[in-house]
């Protein structure tokens, strides 16, 4: 007889290692970078005193090449740091990075995008879904460490049917070409 937590934490090495082969370079809106960051909404207001920029109606965020569109866009601001997070939110807010020397065009999507600085993390909630060279990744939440380029799903906890799903395409090196 087989051992339920055991298969479990079977499947979850194996999801781990191939989680490990998507390399989602999410380089933009990059808020060190000295490249600008463009905002074009229907609705803007600005409150010095709180920080912050919301944005609201047919949002387009972009950086370089990088695109973000949103229903509802928030950017925080503080003395120390500057522009320190980003929130979007829609149905979905969208994503994309086209393909760059540093790697493959990248496509997300979520209900609500929020970036850090500060702990350097994208958060995909809600019908969060990524898609890279053919590979998708969709789950209830997805977090991605732009530092340790670590990826990291999970299922709505209060939905039994909601599960991590993940397709991976076969026959590519998914080593890192980048090494010489």
């Amino acid at each position: 007889m087989t051992n339920p937590a055991r298969t479990r934490k079977a499947w979850r090495f194996l999801a781990g290692l191939l989680l490990s082969s998507l390399v989602l370079p999410l380089y933009a809106f990059n808020l060190e970078s000295d490249k600008p960051i463009r905002v074009e909404s229907n609705n803007a207001r600005l409150d010095d005193q709180e920080g912050t920029a919301t944005y609201t109606g047919s949002v387009r965020v972009t950086q370089g090449e990088a695109l973000l569109t949103a229903d509802r866009v928030v950017l925080y601001r503080d003395d120390a740091q500057g522009l320190n997070r980003m929130e979007a939110t829609g149905s979905p807010a969208t994503y994309e990075q086209p393909e760059t020397e540093q790697g493959p065009a990248v496509y997300a999507e979520g209900q609500t995008i929020i970036y850090r600085a500060d702990d350097e993390r994208i958060t995909f909630e809600r019908e969060a879904f990524i898609r890279q060279q053919g590979d998708t990744f969709r789950g209830n939440r997805i977090v991605y460490d732009v530092a340790e380029r670590v990826v990291t799903a999970s299922s709505a906890e209060d939905d039994a049917d909601d599960r991590v799903e993940m397709t991976i395409q076969p026959g590519r090196d998914s080593s890192n070409d980048n090494s010489d």
